[in-house]
């Protein structure tokens, strides 16, 4: 995906957990990926070697735990009006993020897949990508892949390529920065990097979460889809630099 820390319009660049409980997503996540925190108002930010690498916000009593992904925008308010117009639906006006980091919004797309906007101030998104322990792809699930693919290209001007592991990648700058696939339910899935799959899905066993779906190989290292111990799904894929490295 294209590097964090430079912009790219439509590019998912940071994620976010809305958590039922913020410290009992601190200890979780803290002890499967070694992120420590950094209080702010409203919200915790977890670091990793001292970048930033996700957010993490309170949900109300009753709602349910979820990763969303917020894709890269130059004006936050200008792309949420363009949202509605193709098809989409606004949830979050745009809003400042503190401190003074930009602005967000909040939107869903035509199938009813949440994702963010983010129009950086200080920063783009997130400081580490594409390494273990941080966040390395995002691709959407939609019952109605060419609807979803529609939406997309209007609102941020995807480019669409070749079909890779049955979804279709969808570029940004001609870059490749995320993918659109068949799936019953419509929503963007957050994968996370990681040196060895099956020690970190053993991790997540240890730290009260669940396995969707045991590691596996695909063309882009081995994957597997878990719960954490709240119940936000997300996906770990092994990272093959990581991996080579280890066998070294």
């Amino acid at each position: 995906m294209p590097k964090a820390g430079r912009y790219h319009e439509g590019v998912p660049c940071w994620v976010e957990l809305g958590a039922v409980d913020l410290g009992r997503a601190r200890r979780f996540y803290g002890g499967l990926f070694g992120w420590e925190f950094v209080e702010l108002p409203g919200w915790s930010v977890a670091t990793l070697r001292g970048a930033q690498v996700a957010g993490l916000t309170a949900r109300p009593p009753g709602a349910a735990q979820s990763w969303t992904t917020y894709l890269a925008v130059a004006d936050a308010a200008r792309t949420a009006e363009e949202v509605p117009a193709a098809g989409g639906r606004v949830l979050r006006e745009p809003y400042e993020v503190p401190p003074e980091q930009g602005w967000a919004a909040l939107a869903a797309d035509p199938g009813g897949a949440v994702f963010g906007l983010r129009q950086g101030l200080l920063w783009q998104g997130a400081g580490l990508v594409d390494e273990p322990a941080a966040f390395s792809w995002s691709e959407l699930h939609s019952p109605d892949p060419d609807r979803a693919r529609a939406f997309y290209r209007r609102v941020f001007g995807y480019e669409y390529g070749r079909e890779s592991d049955g979804a279709t990648l969808f570029r940004v700058d001609g870059l490749p920065a995320g993918a659109i696939a068949l799936g019953p339910d419509s929503g963007w899935s957050v994968h996370f990097g990681t040196a060895d799959t099956d020690l970190a899905v053993a991790r997540v066993r240890d730290l009260g979460g669940t396995v969707l779906t045991a590691p596996e190989p695909t063309p882009y290292g081995r994957r597997a889809v878990v719960r954490d111990d709240a119940g936000a799904p997300f996906t770990l894929i092994g990272l093959p630099s990581a991996e080579r490295s280890l066998a070294a």
